[in-house]
């Protein structure tokens, strides 16, 4: 597959026409070539993904699976459900933090994050909590993750992400063994994927190694963005003030528990318009992946370029994100109002829609974008109402990011910041 052209696109214009020939165009292809080098599934599951692929005769198993993940994670009580049950797991991990502790930011977002969101999606019975050893285990798979892609020897190549992903595949294996969606406290998108690939003949053993590729959306991604999304906020004194006072005025500045039952939390983009804005300018700025898809036909783009069956077409969203035509002279500086009209009214910003793509577009754009912004938003609102981050060293700065694995988008920092916690008088015990 990867052995032809290669067409880089950079023109919004002309990624708006793939988008719009997505039969012809599909990143689907590549599920097929990487999945089981990811998942470790067996081959009869893989022609069960090959089946129908890009829809050739109905809907198969990868069409039918996004789309009903993709109805399970819109706004509404399915979304709401998943974002409170992951804040009262929160409160345990904040109720943990004393006065004067230190932590390295990382590390802590990435434990607190990994049990919190999984607890919002697999429920009471998630296997991160039965077997707390998951949670190592999950990012050694994860670190290992490009020799697994290589697919050359890697239980010996790359051994601990070979076994980590036999771990967990068999913990989630037993999970969706006794599943039963009637009955099940899980979200939404799980009873989703476990009803499709039932539908589809995937039995509950592969059905537990494919989980494990859902992870990577689930966390990978994920915690290296709430990452920069704290130390963004955080080390502008200014707008920690500013989002406080805005989130303060809309109800949301509360610790965990209280936030978990805000009626209101489903409206909380649309409340705080700088958080908002600030959620979208981080993404701008650290999601750096590449949106790949797979010519299946000839096609025409803009009565102008063939692009040739066969081929491969990539999108380099960090490229996008740093054009200065699109964004202005201001393109590589962290400007959290940017997304916002009086921003751009008062500050000059540039913002270009059609150059901004954080979540891919068109028929593979992101299911799990909702659920990403809804967490995202009540984690740092419940953090800046509860905390205060002073760096150890005495200074903030943004690391840098360490391009680390070809499956995720948002790199993880090259190093960690350590800071004290000072708990806010409101939420002292």
């Amino acid at each position: 597959m990867l052995s032809g052209k290669v067409y880089v696109v950079t023109s919004p214009d002309l990624i708006n026409a793939i988008n719009r020939n997505s039969k012809k165009i599909s990143f689907n292809p590549f599920i097929v070539q990487l999945a089981k080098r990811v998942t470790g599934h067996d081959e009869a599951t893989g022609q069960i993904i090959k089946h129908n692929l890009n829809g050739e005769n109905g809907p198969g198993y990868v069409i039918d699976l996004h789309d009903t993940v993709a109805a399970s994670l819109t706004h509404g009580n399915d979304l709401e459900h998943m974002t409170r049950a992951l804040l009262r797991k929160a409160s345990s991990f904040f109720n943990a933090l004393a006065e004067g502790a230190e932590i390295n930011i990382f590390e802590w977002t990435r434990h607190m994050v990994t049990i919190c969101s999984t607890r919002g999606i697999y429920g009471p019975e998630n296997p991160f909590e039965k077997v707390p050893e998951l949670v190592k285990a999950f990012w050694e798979y994860d670190n290992d993750m490009n020799f697994l892609i290589a697919d050359v020897a890697p239980s010996i190549i790359a051994p601990k992400g070979y076994r980590a992903r036999m771990k967990l595949a068999r913990a989630f294996h037993e999970y969706l063994e006794d599943y039963n969606p009637a009955q099940s406290q899980s979200s939404a998108m799980v009873r989703a994927r476990y009803n499709a690939a039932m539908r589809h003949g995937v039995t509950t053993e592969n059905q537990g190694r494919l989980e494990v590729g859902s992870l990577i959306g689930i966390l990978a991604n994920t915690i290296p963005f709430i990452f920069y999304m704290l130390v963004r906020i955080y080390s502008d004194p200014q707008l920690v003030s500013d989002i406080r006072e805005e989130l303060e005025t809309s109800g949301f500045l509360v610790p965990p528990d209280e936030m978990a039952q805000n009626p209101s939390i489903i409206t909380i983009r649309e409340d705080c318009p700088l958080l908002f804005s600030t959620f979208q300018e981080v993404l701008r700025l650290h999601m750096v992946g590449s949106n790949s898809r797979f010519v299946l036909e000839d096609v025409m783009l803009d009565e102008t370029y063939l692009l040739r069956k066969g081929m491969v077409v990539q999108i380099p969203v960090g490229v996008l994100h740093n054009d200065v035509t699109a964004w202005g002279e201001h393109v590589k500086e962290f400007r959290p109002r940017r997304f916002l009209k009086q921003g751009r009214l008062d500050e000059g910003f540039k913002y270009n829609a059609a150059s901004y793509r954080p979540f891919g577009g068109g028929a593979s754009l992101c299911p799990g974008r909702h659920f990403l912004m809804l967490e995202t938003l009540a984690l740092m609102a419940v953090m800046l109402a509860s905390f205060d981050l002073v760096p150890v060293n005495g200074q903030w700065s943004i690391p840098r990011q360490k391009q680390q694995q070809l499956a995720t988008a948002v790199h993880p920092p090259a190093e960690d910041i350590r800071v004290r916690i000072r708990p806010r008088p409101a939420t002292k015990a």
